[in-house]
C-alpha cells in the first residue's frame, strides 16, 4: 500500500501551516504521510516576506498580526520563536482629516471607549457627531436580519460622521475594502453578534468590562510583530518541514478524479502526481479554474469573490528632514479626504530594529476596492504620490534616501455582503469531493492568524480524508 499523499496548491502562510499541521498529525499518530507543496513563485511565503537593506528591515507585505486571535502566536510557540514576538513601541496613532493629524484616544481602539470621556477627546469628530455616537446604547437592535454592510451597520448604530471618519478607516482599511459592500457578519462577527445578543455594542462591552472586574488592565495594542520581520515565520516553517516536498516555479494545471477515488493532478512542469487529498490555498479565482471540471457551480461561486489591488510604498528619510515630531506609529486616512494613500505606518517608530539611528522608515498604503488604477501606475508614480502626500502632512523637506514599491495586484479578497452564505453554497457544492479542500484568505479571514487557523483545519480534514480512503481500500 502506498503512503497517503496530500498535495497543497500554494506556498503562502496557509499552505505552509497546512503542511506543518499535517506533519504534526502524522507524527502524533505514527502514520507515514507524503506532502507536496506546489508554489508558482520562486519563493515560499506569499505576501509574507522581509528584506534587509543598509540597516533597514523591510516587510514587503503584512508587518504584524493580531495577538487577540491566538493561532499565529500559538504557531510561533510551536516553532520555538515565541521570544521573538514584540509589541509596538507606542499605541498612539492619528486620523488625518481636514489636512491635520488628529490624535486617536487610546481608549477608542476597541471602537467603544472604556471611558465615556475618551470620545470627547477625539478632535476629528464634531460635537454633534460625538453626541450621536455616544447614544449607540440607546439605538434599538434591528432584530432578526440577514447580513449588512460595514457602513450601514456603523451609520445605524453610531451615526454617519463617526462611521465615515473613524469606524470605516479603522475597521475597513486593513481589508482595502469598500465599506458600503463589506460584510459585517463575515469580517467583524464579534460586533455583529453583540447587537444580536445584547442589543447594542456599548451594552455588550460594558457587561464584558464588569465581568472582568474593576481592576481590569487597560487595553493593549491588538497587534504584535516579529523582531526579525515576518520572513522569520516563513523560514521557521520551512525549516520545520521534514516530510514535505516543495516544488517552486510551477503550479497545478488540472485536477481530475480516478476510479479509485484519488485525485489525478497535472502540474505545469509536466509532472502528474496522484493524491489522496488536495488543499487549494490559491486565490479564489485560481481555485475556480481547478474546480470547474469537477463542479461548475462551485467554480462560478468562487469567481464571484472579487479582489482589490494594493501597493505598499516603503520610504526612508533622514530624521532631520522631517519636521513633524512623529510621536506615535502612523495615521489612517478616511476615504472622503480624497488623498492617494489610505494610511501610513512609521515602522521605525512602531517596531524595534527597523532602521539605523537617524533614519525613519515609513510604509504608505495605496489602493482599495473599486480602484484598480494602482496596478496601472508605474513605481515612480506610486513613489511620487506617497512622497508628495507625506511631505505635506509631515513637513518633509528632503527626498527619501530609500524607496521601494511592493505591488499586489488582485491580492486582497473582498468579503461582500452575503459572503458567509456564499461560502455555505460553495461547501455544499463540494461535499461530493471530501478530499478537495479550500483554505486561505478568500474564505474565513484575511489576517495571518486566520490563515494559520484555516491551514490547521485543512490539515485535520485532509488527514482524516486520507485515513478514510485507506480504510476503504483495505476493506475492499
Amino acid at each position: 500500500m502506498t503512503v497517503p499523499h496530500v498535495l497543497i496548491a500554494g506556498g503562502g502562510i496557509t499552505g505552509l501551516s497546512t503542511a506543518f499541521y499535517l506533519e504534526r498529525h502524522a507524527a502524533e499518530t505514527e502514520s507515514p504521510i507524503a506532502i507536496t507543496i506546489v508554489e508558482p513563485a520562486n519563493r515560499l511565503g506569499g505576501k509574507l516576506g522581509s528584506e534587509a537593506h543598509d540597516g533597514l528591515l523591510i516587510d514587503v507585505g503584512p508587518d504584524s498580526f493580531m495577538s487577540q486571535k491566538p493561532w499565529a502566536v500559538k504557531l510561533c510557540e510551536e516553532l520555538g520563536i515565541e521570544d521573538e514576538i514584540i509589541g509596538p513601541s507606542s499605541s498612539q496613532f492619528y486620523m488625518l482629516t481636514g489636512g491635520r493629524l488628529h490624535s486617536v484616544p487610546h481608549e477608542l481602539v476597541s471602537l467603544v471607549p472604556s471611558r465615556p470621556e475618551a470620545l470627547w477627546k477625539a478632535s476629528f469628530i464634531s460635537t454633534a457627531g460625538k453626541i450621536r455616537a455616544s447614544g449607540e446604547g440607546l439605538v434599538p437592535p434591528r432584530g432578526a436580519i440577514g447580513d449588512e454592510s460595514l457602513s450601514s451597520f456603523m451609520r445605524r448604530r453610531f451615526g454617519p460622521e463617526f462611521a465615515a471618519h473613524f469606524a470605516e478607516p479603522l475597521m475597513g482599511g486593513v481589508h482595502a475594502g469598500d465599506p458600503e459592500q463589506m460584510s459585517m457578519a463575515a469580517i467583524y462577527p464579534t460586533f455583529w453578534e453583540m447587537e444580536r445578543t445584547h442589543g447594542s455594542i456599548t451594552r455588550a462591552l460594558l457587561q464584558r468590562r464588569l465581568a472582568g472586574g474593576a481592576g481590569a488592565a487597560p487595553p493593549k495594542s491588538p497587534f504584535v510583530a516579529l523582531r526579525h520581520g515576518m520572513q522569520r515565520l516563513v523560514d521557521r516553517l520551512r525549516e520545520s518541514l521534514t516530510a514535505t516536498r516543495v516544488v517552486l516555479d510551477t503550479s497545478v494545471g488540472r485536477i481530475a478524479c480516478s476510479a479509485s477515488g484519488r485525485f489525478l493532478v497535472s502540474l505545469n512542469d509536466g509532472e502528474d502526481p496522484e493524491a489522496d487529498a488536495v488543499v487549494l490555498t490559491t486565490p479564489a479565482y485560481a481555485a475556480a479554474d481547478l474546480v470547474a471540471p469537477l463542479s461548475a457551480a462551485a467554480a462560478t461561486r468562487l469567481r464571484s469573490i472579487s479582489y482589490a489591488s494594493t501597493a505598499v510604498v516603503t520610504l526612508a528619510y533622514r530624521r532631520e528632514s522631517i519636521q513633524n515630531p512623529l510621536e506615535g506609529t502612523g495615521f489612517l486616512v478616511p476615504r472622503d479626504q480624497g488623498l492617494p494613500i489610505t494610511g501610513c505606518t512609521w515602522s521605525s517608530n512602531k517596531w524595534e530594529g527597523r532602521a539605523p539611528e537617524g533614519v525613519t522608515l515609513m510604509r504608505a498604503f495605496i489602493g482599495h476596492a473599486g480602484d484598480d488604477a494602482v496596478v496601472r501606475r508605474s513605481q515612480e508614480e506610486l513613489i511620487a504620490a506617497a512622497h508628495d502626500t507625506l511631505s505635506t502632512v509631515l513637513q518633509i523637506v528632503a527626498a527619501p534616501v530609500y524607496r521601494r514599491v511592493d505591488a499586489w495586484p488582485n491580492a486582497m479578497p473582498q468579503y461582500r455582503v452575503g459572503h458567509l452564505e456564499l461560502l455555505s453554497e460553495i461547501e455544499r457544492e463540494m461535499e461530493q469531493y471530501p478530499g478537495l479542500l479550500l483554505a486561505g484568505s478568500a474564505y474565513r479571514g484575511v489576517g495571518v492568524p486566520d490563515c494559520v487557523r484555516q491551514g490547521m483545519e485543512a490539515a485535520d480534514r485532509a488527514f482524516k480524508s486520507c485515513t478514510a480512503n485507506r480504510v476503504e481500500q483495505v476493506s475492499a
